[in-house]
Order: structure tokens, then C-alpha cells, then sequence
């Protein structure tokens, strides 16, 4: 089998379409089946993979006022003029004009449908039209949780005998054990604090850093004391009143931004807890890596998120106010026996997730991709 994927997503600062994209085609690294992989770019490719994938670049800017010339007409101009079985994209993208070839593509969430208030209207109209055309065109589609599959069969028109579910897993190096040279080397190049709770993700709605807040101006009310909150991410959109509400609780929040996966290890071994309070998640990737690094998990019990921590961590509401998170934070911050626990069924259920089972299915899915092709 002859398979190309979309690599985009590997270019530039690394989000979760990018991690999903390397740890899965890492993962075809341990498949013993027949196949050879071609992963194509817009720009340099600078992961390692096995040497049964080589690499393609179509030179295009990283600009998304423009990308539909590259999905349109460079990427399906140089497909044609290659060899092979299965096209592959991440990104949900399924290029018109590519000739009978089977054709796969990951949906990742449809955050964008169900909270409308929370995307540019502009990345609104986008994903919707991807994610359609994707659901019309493909042979068939991988989401990446069955809470994902349920949202896309109500809110698109597509066959549920073309949609598979295979769940992602953590990065395996945020599970290898972290010295504690380097753990303080880490805590005094970022002057963390000696205690502090953890939020990873990029500064967006959907991941409802706000939420957070909120818990924290509850403890202030309260006159209770917690930890800090360290929020590690990127900065994304539609932030301005949570802007706003970090200034006002000055030390109390600390942002370090974007980290590599080395010091994100460190930080998870470092905190007390990672909260993640998110409106809706398609597989909720931040919490199961939170669990493999040996970091107890507190949830809300949203969208994927069950399915993910499901007994690995501590799922809590969010739509019936911050009293309830900070409750269980107080009973958590100060019983190492509880938190020990917790740690301990948080690496168990992050273990069994797996990117090679990952890969095998995939493979399979392929397959079935490559027969329906064949069946016309």
C-alpha cells in the first residue's frame, strides 16, 4: 500500500492536528504490513519518521486567507502526477481531481457547530465547508472519539458506515520519569513557584480558561487560599475580558506561554493538579498526557473528556458554578495520599491508550478505504 498524507500541520508551532499528525506516523513505524508513506508540506519537514516514509514539500506561505489555492490547485496538481493507493489528510482536506484513489480524512471536533460563539465567524464558514466536503468525498472518515462521532453524524450529512473511531494517545516521552536535578533546573529557569495548579492549553474559548477564573475570584471571596494557576499556551481569539480579568488577579495567575515538550514534562511533574475545564473537546489529548506524566487530572465531565480520564481522573460539572471546582481542589491540594491514587489510575488509563494500536487501526481503516474504491 502506497499511502500519501497531509503534513501541514507539522510546519510551524506545534498544536494538536500536529501532534496527532507525528505520533500517528510514528507510529506506522512499528507496522509490519506492506506499505510506503509519502508525507507532503508546504514548507520543510524537520520530524523523523521510518525511511519507509520519504518527504514532499509544495512551497506555499503558512497563511490561512489563502490556503484554499494550495488545497485546491498545487496539492491536487502534484498528487496527480504521483504513484499511490491512499491520500490521508489530518486536516480533513479531500482534494478534487485526484483520480480513483482511496481517500481518508481525520475530524478532529465540530467545536465550531456547537458553540458558535466561541470561533471568528470566518473560521466558522471554513470548517464547515472542509468538514462537509470531506463527508461527501472521502471513502471514509476517522474521528478521533466517539463523542466526535456522534456530533458529526447529527450535524452532517454522512454515511455511519463510512465513520471509524480511533482514539489518539499521549506523547510517550511526557511518561518517562523526569530527574529531579531537572525538575528544579526547570522550576528556577521559569521561577515557578513551589506549588502551583496547571492549565495547558491555547488561550481560546472552548478550552475556558475563563472558567478558571472564576474559581480563583471564588477564592478570593471565600478568603481561602490555593495554589497559583501556571497557564502554559499559546495566545489564540476572542480573549479581551480574560485579559482583563488575569490582570485583575495579578500574581494569583501566571502566564509562561508556549513550551516545548520537554519543559511541558517538567511542569506536569512539578504541579499539584491540572485542571481542565474545557467547553468541549474532540478527544482531550492535554488531559490523558496530563494523566501519563503522573499528573492528577481534575475535568469537566464535557463532550470527550469521559470517555478519555474516564477512572484515570476527577470529572466535575461546569455549568453549575466554580464553587463545586474549588471545593474538590481544597480537598485535593493537601492529601498526598488521594493525589497518590490518583496519580497512580492516571498513568494506568493514559497506558491504555496506545499510538501504535492507533496506527494498526488506521491501517485497517486504509484498507477498507482501498476496497470501497475498488467496488466503485
Amino acid at each position: 500500500m502506497r499511502i500519501v498524507w497531509d503534513g501541514r500541520s507539522l510546519v510551524g508551532p506545534r498544536t494538536g492536528i500536529g501532534w496527532y499528525t507525528r505520533h500517528l506516523l510514528q507510529g506506522f513505524s512499528f507496522l509490519e504490513d506492506d506499505w510506503t508513506g509519502t508525507v507532503i508540506g508546504n514548507r520543510t519537514l524537520r520530524d523523523e519518521f521510518s525511511d519507509r516514509i520519504r518527504r514532499e514539500v509544495i512551497p506555499f506561505p503558512n497563511t490561512v486567507r489563502i490556503r484554499f489555492l494550495w488545497e485546491s490547485v498545487l496539492l491536487p496538481a502534484r498528487l496527480n502526477r504521483m504513484n499511490f493507493d491512499v491520500w490521508h489528510s489530518p486536516m480533513t482536506v479531500i482534494p478534487r481531481h485526484i483520480g480513483k484513489i482511496a481517500t481518508v480524512a481525520t475530524v478532529h471536533d465540530i467545536a465550531f457547530l456547537l458553540y458558535p460563539e466561541i470561533q471568528p465567524p470566518r473560521y466558522r464558514g471554513y470548517w464547515t465547508r472542509r468538514i462537509a466536503t470531506a463527508c461527501h468525498r472521502a471513502n471514509r472518515i476517522i474521528a478521533v472519539s466517539e463523542s466526535t462521532r456522534r456530533d458529526l453524524l447529527e450535524r452532517f450529512e454522512v454515511d455511519p458506515a463510512k465513520v471509524r473511531v480511533v482514539h489518539e494517545a499521549a506523547d510517550p516521552f511526557l511518561s518517562q520519569e523526569v530527574s529531579e536535578e531537572e525538575l528544579e533546573e526547570t522550576r528556577k529557569r521559569f521561577s515557578l513557584p513551589e506549588r502551583f495548579l496547571l492549565f495547558v492549553g491555547t488561550l481560546e474559548p472552548r478550552k475556558n480558561l475563563a472558567f478558571l477564573l472564576e474559581v480563583y475570584e471564588e477564592a478570593q471571596r471565600r478568603k481561602v487560599e490555593i495554589p497559583p494557576l501556571v497557564v502554559v499556551g499559546g495566545k489564540g481569539w476572542l480573549q479581551k475580558e480574560v485579559e482583563q480579568r488575569l490582570s485583575n488577579l495579578g500574581d494569583r495567575v501566571r502566564r509562561v506561554g508556549y513550551l516545548d515538550r520537554k519543559d511541558l514534562r517538567a511542569f506536569y511533574g512539578l504541579s499539584d493538579l491540572t485542571l481542565v475545564p474545557s467547553l468541549y473537546e474532540g478527544f482531550g489529548l492535554q488531559a490523558l498526557e496530563a494523566m501519563a506524566a503522573g499528573c492528577v487530572v481534575v475535568a469537566s465531565d464535557s463532550s470527550s473528556l469521559p470517555e478519555v480520564v474516564g477512572k484515570g481522573g476527577i470529572l466535575l460539572p461546569i455549568d453549575r458554578g466554580a464553587g463545586i471546582w474549588l471545593d474538590k481542589i481544597l480537598e485535593l491540594v493537601d492529601n498526598e495520599s488521594a493525589c497518590r491514587s490518583w496519580r497512580e489510575k492516571g498513568r494506568i488509563r493514559a497506558g491504555s491508550f496506545s499510538w501504535t494500536r492507533a496506527a494498526e487501526e488506521t491501517f485497517r481503516v486504509y484498507q477498507e478505504a482501498l476496497e470501497m474504491t475498488a467496488q466503485g
